[in-house]
């Protein structure tokens, strides 16, 4: 059996793992659940079936501990980055892969104060999405 660390599982690690890439050098942690402040909000300006538009990072990671989607892959598309007054700005493109649906390109803001994340809006571009 494979070793995750805190939060992770084999289905999420993809993901998890981009964008601690993502934000690696803006952030003070090692893993992705470490980088968020425990005050951060995770908005999601998509809907799907039974899943909140809003998250605190506790209910996040725990939707993550059931999450049973069958990544192979994960890759940035682009990743932009603005530091103003304090806080950091990063948008990260980039497009999740499955084996049995087609790929989701997904649109992620991160807010990063005092080396943590403190807002993540989240979008989804539903146009291969059936």
């Amino acid at each position: 059996m494979e070793n995750y660390p805190s939060g992770y599982n084999k289905y999420s690690v993809y993901f998890l793992n981009l964008m601690m890439k993502g934000i690696k050098d803006d952030v003070d942690a090692d893993s992705f659940w470490d980088a968020i402040s425990d005050n951060a909000t995770f908005t999601f300006h998509y809907h799907f079936p039974d899943f909140p538009r809003q998250m605190t990072k506790s209910e996040y990671k725990t939707w993550f501990k059931s999450y049973s989607a069958p990544e192979t892959g994960a890759d940035f598309l682009n990743i932009y980055k603005d530091s103003t007054a304090g806080i950091t700005t990063l948008v990260m493109e980039y497009s999740v892969h499955y084996d049995q649906y087609p790929d989701m390109n997904f649109l992620s803001i991160a807010k990063i104060k005092n080396k943590q994340v403190i807002q993540w809006d989240d979008y989804l571009d539903t146009s291969n999405i059936k």
